[in-house]
């Protein structure tokens, strides 16, 4: 039976029942005639609005039915009348968008611009470039901008060098690169840090982790330096701690404690922290170059080639695998 009968039928039905409802004799049998007119109006009109709903609002089956119903069942009229609008324009638009189909444009006009040749920078040719005192300072100055999207933990280095650079230019960017992603990272720090401050018990732990990750990035990235380094690195400490109270069996996060320990000195804090993170399940290839580097500021040469020895060769990271080759080949020098 197609919609528009059901539809037809529907609305038969519910003016039936309207009469009913209206008429002036008022006794059960009247009552219960309109409810069971009322109720085949319902289902017709929800047979028909179902039809037309997008596939999308179909599922579940039983109960996108159900609330059509209860719709068009418990307002009468006006349910009826809102469903029938809603079929309106079920059919009416798709019906007239369909009129509107693709159409060709014409291909936009492109001007090519030629690249300059030459104006691309690799890493090692930048630090030479602007420590070179031959190369032209303008040329220098380009290179200062190539850094300046370039992660701080990579050019840091070069940009403090550059502090101290003969090129006023110069030295004002490496000062300005530094100083932006400084502040980018403390307004990400004070921004959690009031998060923290109202924060409920079950999310300290993750602000707490973020503030001491944030804390310790200041330091990675080479954007402190002195008295403020060691403050950053004390706080860093601290919301680690924080964290740990709350997640003390967070490997990453001991991998973290263990390198801001490092980082101060602490060797045998770190010493623990790592260790305690590989027992959490932290594969050697990424503790043993930390638990090396302790080793190695402590003499421990034979400690520090097994340790390298223990990382596997299918380590991601370039210079570790050269590290690791070199101890394997060159082992220990006895004098």
């Amino acid at each position: 039976m197609s919609s528009l009968k059901l539809l037809i039928y529907a609305v038969s039905a519910e003016l039936g029942s309207l009469l009913l409802l209206l008429s002036k004799e008022a006794s059960l049998g009247i009552f219960l005639l309109y409810l069971v007119s009322h109720g085949l109006a319902s289902a017709l009109m929800t047979v028909v609005a179902w039809g037309v709903l997008p596939a999308r609002f179909r599922t579940p089956k039983l109960l996108s039915w159900l609330l059509i119903f209860g719709f068009a069942f418990f307002i009468p009229a006006i349910g009826l009348l809102t469903l029938l609008g809603g079929v309106a324009l079920g059919i009416w638009l798709p019906t007239n968008f369909r009129q509107h189909g693709f159409g060709i444009v014409e291909q936009p006009y492109f001007t090519p611009v030629q690249a300059l040749a030459g104006s691309g920078f690799r890493q090692i040719d930048l630090k030479q470039l602007l420590s070179s005192n031959e190369a032209p300072d303008a040329l220098r100055v380009q290179g200062m901008l190539v850094l300046k999207d370039m992660p701080a933990k990579v050019t840091g280095r070069v940009l403090r060098e550059s502090l101290g650079d003969r090129f006023e230019d110069v030295r004002l960017l490496s000062y300005g690169i530094l100083d932006q992603k400084e502040k980018v990272i403390t307004r990400d720090i004070e921004r959690v840090m009031q998060m923290l401050e109202r924060a409920k018990e079950s999310r300290r732990y993750r602000l707490a982790r973020r503030l001491s990750e944030l804390y310790w990035e200041l330091n990675y990235q080479d954007l402190v330096r002195g008295d403020i380094r060691s403050l950053t690195l004390e706080k860093a400490a601290f919301y680690a701690d924080m964290a740990l109270m709350e997640a003390p069996q967070d490997a990453g996060l001991w991998l973290l404690r263990g390198r801001i320990q490092l980082a101060r000195q602490e060797y045998g804090d770190a010493q623990q922290s790592l260790v305690f993170s590989r027992r959490l399940g932290l594969s050697a290839n990424q503790v043993n170059p930390w638990l090396a580097e302790i080793a190695l500021n402590r003499r421990q040469l034979i400690m520090v080639r097994r340790l390298m020895a223990e990382i596997s060769d299918d380590s991601q990271f370039t210079n570790l695998n050269k590290s690791v080759e070199f101890w394997r080949r060159n082992g220990i020098a006895h004098r």
